[in-house]
C-alpha cells in the first residue's frame, strides 16, 4: 500500500542517503540523494523524497547509507 500526505506538517523519524538511478532527487534538491523515512497520514511507513519537505531535515537521526 501507498502512503499519502495530505498535510502541510508531518514529523519523520530518520534520514538516509542512496546515490544514483531509482534514487536521485533531481539536482535542485539540496540534498539530491537524502529520503526521510516517516508514517504517512493514512498510516503506511515508508520514504519521502528530501526535495518535497520544505523545512531543513538535517537534524533528523543518520539511518545509514541506502537503507530503502
Amino acid at each position: 500500500m501507498v502512503g499519502y500526505m495530505y498535510t502541510t506538517t508531518s514529523w519523520f523519524t530518520g534520514r538516509s542517503y542512496c546515490a544514483g538511478g531509482n534514487y536521485d532527487n533531481g539536482t535542485t534538491s539540496p540534498h539530491p540523494y537524502r529520503w526521510i523515512y516517516t508514517q504517512a497520514d493514512n498510516g503506511q511507513w515508508g520514504w519521502m523524497s528530501d526535495k518535497d519537505i520544505s523545512s531543513e531535515t538535517n537534524p533528523l537521526p543518520d539511518l545509514g547509507y541506502c537503507r530503502m
